[in-house]
């Protein structure tokens, strides 16, 4: 009787040795297309971030030739089985799944290697300052798979543990873990505005855009009062200055037909819904939007596409990208961009109307140098970041299904109208000055305990009135209560650096005001309701250098699952960046106590 055993045993070993020998080879090959392709992938980074468009299309391609190679090393059987061997397999079976992840990534990527270099805007030679919208239409094609395959490929790696790997494929797991995992919000988020970006810039024909400026230093719910506004007109991704005009022009009227808000909010903000001077109190900026092309319709008979709201951070970085302009002989630049329309403007001129035709020649030089393509579009993506995060850069369109997709994303200034925890503090003048400048506003919301099936808890609003002392120093025009004087009063209590702060709280959904204090005193706030949420009302005065605090004690009804849950909470504009707070929602108790 032979010995077959001995037969397998001995093919066995030959088989494992001819593995081993093959796995040796394949893994110095891949490990010279993985060097490879980290060489040409922090190439394409550099190539990124400086907006060099047509070298990075080049790389991009030869990224994904690097990823697909060490895929094909990394993925046929053997590789696979040899990735269940103890100890080593880990670092086959790791290598084996970044190489996935980074051929899918690059295959989506792949329509992106021909239209990222057309989207350099022409210069001189060409239309200047146009965009090219079919290449943008390209890169919205290819985004939704690029993001799906950012997103997978951030699951797929996140489940890598890389302790227990060789350091170098370690180090690799953990820097592509962390790069995907930064990517796929922002790859998400690209997606819908990306989609609709060519049609903004007229890709189908001519849109016309309303463009306004909000002045902080008086504050309203979506920014600052409307100083300027500017009319522009995009086609075929080629942006012209049609007109740019202080407010004043639109205060001759026709009002602003206010109907078109829905009747809670008219019941809240009232009249000033229907004036230029105070129509964007909700800081919810779709009702901004649809309230300013009602009126631009009433006043012109045009219907507009777009309505954008931007502030003085938004210009400063606007001029990051045109370099600076020249008013009235000041240069105003990104460097004292902000400072000169919420502080500078009111001091160097004290009328008014020279301050509005300053503020409009500034937003006229600005968009004048985008209309004839004096603008570095790298430097604008990068320095229009802060503002979008900050809710500076507002937009909205006159087009459900457009509309639709950009509230999807931060740049709506739309106010989530889910229940769940939220908060939002929301400052209007009240005194009829520039005096906002100077007042730093802290949220804080404290969920509080929860017991059968309700949360009491508190949001707490810290107002300061960092103005100097009796107001010394500050222009009047600024230093004004314009207010007061409207009641008959005179001398220096209508200019002693103090305000009237018009406070409105948007709590949870469906929760309700249990109490309402100013400054630990029991005060009776004006309710409303604006996009499904309760809004608390404070008239608050405040003098210079004062600190005053309002607080609003709530029940809210629980949302299921939502404990540990960390509420949101929206900061509005301000000259002085607003600041929150909020502490995570805790498990909600059954009492156990009968009543008899």
């Amino acid at each position: 009787m032979g010995r077959p055993w001995m037969a397998v045993a001995l093919l066995a070993v030959v088989t494992f040795g001819a593995a081993g020998a093959w796995l040796v080879v394949r893994g110095q090959q891949a490990k010279v297309a993985v060097e490879a392709l980290r060489a040409d992938g922090a190439v394409l980074q550099a190539q990124l971030e400086a907006y060099d468009l047509p070298a990075a299309g080049q790389t991009l391609a030869k990224v994904r030739v690097d990823a697909q190679k060490a895929h094909r090393l990394t993925g046929d059987p053997v590789w696979g089985i040899a990735g269940y061997v103890p100890v080593l397999g880990r670092d086959l079976h790791a290598a084996r799944q970044v190489s996935a992840v980074m051929a899918d990534i690059t295959t989506a990527a792949q329509p992106l290697e021909t239209a990222l270099p057309k989207l350099q805007p022409k210069g001189a030679a060409g239309a200047q300052g146009q965009l090219d919208t079919t290449a943008l239409r390209a890169v919205a094609g290819a985004m939704p798979q690029l993001s799906a395959a950012v997103s997978s490929g951030a699951v797929t790696v996140g489940e890598l543990d890389p302790d227990g790997l060789r350091p170098d494929v370690a180090d690799g797991v953990t820097t592509l873990n962390t790069a995907l995992s930064a990517a796929r919000g922002p790859f998400a988020d690209a997606v819908p505005l990306l989609q609709e970006l060519p049609g903004m810039l007229g890709a189908d024909g001519e849109k016309t855009w309303v463009v306004l400026l909000q002045q902080d230093a008086e504050a309203r719910g979506t920014g600052g009062l409307v100083g300027a506004f500017a009319e522009l007109k995009t086609d075929q991704g080629r942006m012209t200055l049609a007109d740019a005009e202080s407010r004043s022009k639109l205060d001759r009227g026709p009002t602003i037909p206010s109907v078109v808000a829905p009747e809670n909010l008219r019941e809240h903000y009232g009249k000033d819904l229907t004036e230029w001077a105070g129509f964007n109190a909700s800081p919810h900026f779709p009702h901004t939007g649809e309230l300013a092309a009602a009126g631009w319709k009433a006043r012109t008979r045009q219907d507009t596409d777009f309505v954008a709201g931007v502030d003085q951070n938004v210009v400063a970085a606007l001029l990051a990208a045109t370099g600076p302009v020249e008013v009235r002989g000041v240069t105003v630049d990104s460097s004292n961009a902000a400072n000169f329309l919420s502080k500078g403007v009111y001091a160097r001129w004290q009328d008014p109307q020279v301050v509005d035709t300053v503020t409009t020649e500034l937003v006229q030089a600005t968009f004048g140098k985008f209309s004839r393509g004096e603008f570095s579009l790298p430097t604008l993506i990068k320095s229009l970041r802060e503002p979008v995060r900050e809710r500076r850069l507002l937009l909205w369109a006159n087009d459900d299904e457009v509309q639709a997709q950009l509230e999807q994303l931060s740049i709506s200034g739309t106010i989530p109208g889910d229940p769940g925890p939220f908060a939002m503090t929301v400052v209007n003048n009240g005194g009829g000055n520039k005096m906002d400048a100077y007042l730093q506003v802290d949220t804080r919301y404290d969920p509080g305990t929860c017991t059968n099936s309700a949360r009491v808890g508190q949001i707490s609003v810290t107002l300061d009135n960092t103005a100097p002392k009796d107001g010394e120093g500050l222009p009047s025009y600024v230093n004004v209560r314009s207010d007061l004087i409207q009641r008959g009063l005179t001398g220096k209590v209508t200019r002693d650096g103090s305000n009237r702060i018009i406070l409105d709280i948007y709590g949870p959904v469906g929760s309700s005001a249990v109490l309402t204090q100013l400054d630990g005193e029991t005060v009776v706030p004006v309710t409303g309701l604006d996009n499904n949420h309760p809004v608390w009302r404070v008239s608050v005065p405040i003098a210079a250098g004062q600190e005053r605090t309002v607080n609003v004690v709530m029940s809210t009804p629980v949302v299921e699952d939502d404990a540990g849950q960390i509420p949101v909470v929206l900061n509005q504009p301000m000259v002085k960046p607003a600041t929150s707070s909020a502490e995570p929602l805790t498990e909600c108790k059954t009492s156990s106590v009968v009543g008899g």
